[in-house]
């Protein structure tokens, strides 16, 4: 399974975990982090909210293929087995975590699923972890395997 995790993020203060995580999904599939932060976001986000949306759109757009989630606080919010079971028997996953100003609702609509990992707003850095965490405890589900328990 392939799974890509499409962001837009300034700084990674996490990486020791990220990385823990990311090499424990490695024994279920291959992980491929882009974070997309260019200048032209960051340009769009001095102007304002709608301006960095559609700039976040359009870097996302490209990218929209195969089984598309995307993070948002007003997604369903899901059980780690119900998270597993959206997981299960996918050959491609395609995760979008929008920058500061989130994204339209227009948008979102056209995405496969809207996950909420919570109805707080998280930092991006906390958001991408817990995603993390939650795929791998998917894979865990799917395998058997105690760290689930």
């Amino acid at each position: 399974m392939q799974i890509n995790i499409f962001y837009i993020q300034k700084d990674d203060e996490f990486s020791i975990l990220k990385e823990k995580y990311i090499k424990l999904i490695s024994k279920y599939a291959t992980l491929k982090e882009n974070n997309l932060l260019n200048k032209t976001i960051s340009k769009a986000q001095n102007l304002g909210a709608l301006e960095a949306k559609k700039s976040y759109e359009q870097a996302f757009l490209p990218h929209k293929k195969g089984f598309c989630i995307v993070l948002d606080e007003r997604g369903k919010e899901l059980t780690s087995f119900e998270f597993a079971k959206l997981l299960k028997d996918k050959n491609e996953l395609n995760f979008f975590i929008g920058g500061a100003f989130g994204l339209r609702e227009e948008f979102i609509k056209d995405f496969s699923f809207s996950l909420s990992l919570s109805r707080l707003t998280l930092a991006h850095q906390f958001a991408k972890i817990l995603l993390l965490e939650q795929i791998y405890r998917a894979f865990c589900i799917h395998h058997n395997h105690p760290y689930h328990k």
